[in-house]
């Protein structure tokens, strides 16, 4: 479609344009209005991004992202018996702002669907599968101690018992 890569302008304010080979290769154009280009320029002051340019990258892989897990769990891939439902008390607050989630960033799906994902995702980043096993290896490490510790008190007190051992 290209002869040669689009030339690429630096993202530096007062840079000069170069051309650039890298993992993007094309460009879009946005147009907003002046008070989103205030707010995302106080995100860019703040810190929080290098450049617009940054901050427009980052907000549309989590876009992305968010669209690409919604297609892939509104694939039916266990049935509805395998789902367990589990009561969770939230603050009015958070259930509406979860609400609001699943409606405008989720395709309008409903609550429970909206906290499963969160709980999934949640669930992968922390790890909570590796924190869960390892917890579980020190519950049967200690078990394991305990039970040596009792054999060692019984097979004391039974020495002591035939007169091996004295107090």
């Amino acid at each position: 479609m290209f002869d040669k890569p689009p030339r690429r302008v630096s993202e530096e304010p007062h840079a000069p344009a170069v051309a650039r080979i890298g993992p993007e290769d094309e460009r879009i154009a946005l147009r907003c209005h002046r008070k989103e280009l205030q707010l995302v320029d106080s995100f860019v002051a703040s810190g929080e991004f290098r450049n617009r340019s940054a901050l427009v990258r980052e907000a549309l892989r989590e876009f992305l992202r968010a669209r690409a897990l919604t297609a892939v769990e509104s694939v039916p891939t266990r049935s509805v018996r395998d789902l367990v439902e589990v009561p969770v008390r939230l603050r009015s607050d958070e259930v509406e702002t979860l609400r609001a989630y699943g409606e405008l960033n989720g395709n309008g799906r409903d609550l429970a669907d909206v906290l499963a994902e969160l709980v999934r995702r949640g669930e992968l980043e922390a790890k909570v599968g590796e924190l869960v096993e390892r917890s579980r290896s020190a519950v049967r490490s200690a078990n394991a101690s305990r039970e040596r510790l009792r054999e060692l008190r019984d097979t004391s007190e039974e020495l002591e018992r035939k007169g091996v051992l004295g107090r």
